[in-house]
């Protein structure tokens, strides 16, 4: 009964490219922002972050971690803030032969333009794998602090890699067959909620520190939403550029320095 309710509402709505529009949740943009504000500002703390990362992997500055969470923090709920507002730009679906709101509007040609599009999709490229980065460098810190090893934190990537390859199949089939580009994203978010169940069993055994691994957990989740959000922009800004898009995305790493 759910499956089938939940296709005839997918049937009557698709094609939905992104979370929001799968769950129909949108807010009115309470304080006022510009709709490009956000997008600017997500560049500017990527840059930020960049920077600060930089500064504690090379020249050992850890006092500066408060200060990179509290910017990775503003960054997520910057996302979803952005994300989930109503009163995004609009384009011209062609399949539903109506406008619908689009998160990437600065990556769609029909919106800004051809030249305007692609500084758009390279700049949140940009900005997406950064987060990206940050989100293993935490990852790495907080599996340290626990006592776990470099081999146990780059389990982390198995999952990441599948939220990529999951969100690339998504914005692919949406450009082509959008039903099933609403399903491959439901189902890709259904597998990686199970791995990342898996990875707290495994690692409360290892540690026994339950609730530090379920805070970990928990975090990854929140902003695992906020990136794949992102990145199914990326890719369908310029739908043929997402074989780069992805390879530079699974090129993201973070250095495991032991404390």
């Amino acid at each position: 009964m759910f499956i089938s309710n939940l296709t005839d509402y997918i049937n009557a709505n698709a094609p939905m490219s992104n979370i929001p529009a799968l769950l129909g949740l949108y807010h009115d943009n309470p304080l006022g922002l510009h709709p490009i504000a956000i997008p600017i500002l997500l560049f500017v703390l990527a840059v930020a972050m960049r920077i600060i990362y930089r500064f504690i992997y090379r020249k050992e500055h850890r006092g500066l971690y408060p200060l990179l969470y509290t910017l990775w923090w503003v960054s997520v709920a910057a996302t979803y803030y952005y994300c989930f507002s109503g009163d995004l730009p609009l384009f011209e679906d062609v399949d539903l032969h109506r406008k619908e709101i689009s998160v990437g509007w600065f990556c769609q040609r029909q919106v800004v333009g051809v030249g305007w599009s692609i500084v758009g999709v390279l700049l949140l490229t940009f900005t997406v794998y950064n987060m990206f980065n940050i989100l293993l460098h935490v990852i790495a810190h907080q599996s340290d602090r626990m006592g776990l090893s470099e081999k146990h934190w780059r389990e982390w990537n198995w999952i990441i890699a599948t939220m990529l390859l999951g969100a690339s199949a998504a914005g692919i089939a949406d450009d082509t067959a959008p039903i099933a580009g609403i399903w491959i994203m439901i189902a890709y978010h259904l597998v990686v909620l199970l791995m990342v169940l898996i990875k707290l069993v495994i690692d409360t055994v290892r540690t026994h520190l339950f609730w530090r691994c379920l805070l970990s957990a928990l975090c990854f989740l929140v902003v695992f939403e906020a990136i794949t959000m992102l990145t199914i922009e990326c890719i369908e800004g310029y739908i043929y550029l997402f074989i780069p898009i992805v390879g530079l995305f699974i090129s993201a790493d973070a250095h495991y320095r032991k404390r």
